[in-house]
């Protein structure tokens, strides 16, 4: 087995191509390249063998390149592996691949989403100069409403909190 035909073996096993084709595609017979597989530790399930050498891959390939713009990398003997190749390009990375998180707003109770940040409280500046500022006034003019029998259009979720704790005891 010349050392051609390994490289091919290995490509073609890592491509999820069966002993059977690769020894066709080699010249070889089936069961040298079983052994050699085996012996190489590229034996098993071929599709588990690809997504095996995928994530390899990709955490080879991590450390190598810069992830924004794709310029080699130099990297340190000691600490951490670098990913970006400068700091302009850690930050435009950041920026482009921000992470969606899906939260609810602790005034109105609606269902938002943040980019980049999941501790927010409030969906709008609105909401949050509300509850931060305004609790007596929503409290009085739901009360209003109430006694003169009206629709109450919005209901903060402190207040609804409230009037169920109350209605509870």
């Amino acid at each position: 087995m010349t050392n051609g035909q390994r490289q091919k073996i290995k490509m073609l096993r890592y491509q999820g191509v069966g002993y059977g084709k690769i020894a066709k595609a080699t010249g070889l017979s089936r069961d040298s390249v079983r052994n050699y597989c085996v012996r190489e530790g590229l034996n098993g399930y071929a599709t588990e063998l690809v997504t095996e050498y995928r994530k390899v891959m990709t955490e080879e390939m991590l450390f190598v390149v810069c992830l924004n713009c794709g310029m080699k990398l130099e990297q340190n003997n000691c600490g951490r592996k670098r990913k970006y190749c400068s700091l302009s390009c850690k930050r435009e990375w950041e920026k482009d691949h921000r992470t969606a998180y899906v939260l609810n707003c602790e005034y109105c109770g609606k269902e938002f989403k943040a980019l980049g940040v999941g501790w927010r409280k409030y969906c709008s500046q609105e909401c949050y100069r509300r509850d931060r500022f305004w609790r007596e006034e929503d409290a009085a003019e739901v009360a209003q409403k109430i006694l003169q029998f009206k629709k109450v259009n919005h209901l903060p979720v402190w207040l609804r909190d409230l009037l169920l704790s109350d209605a509870e005891e």
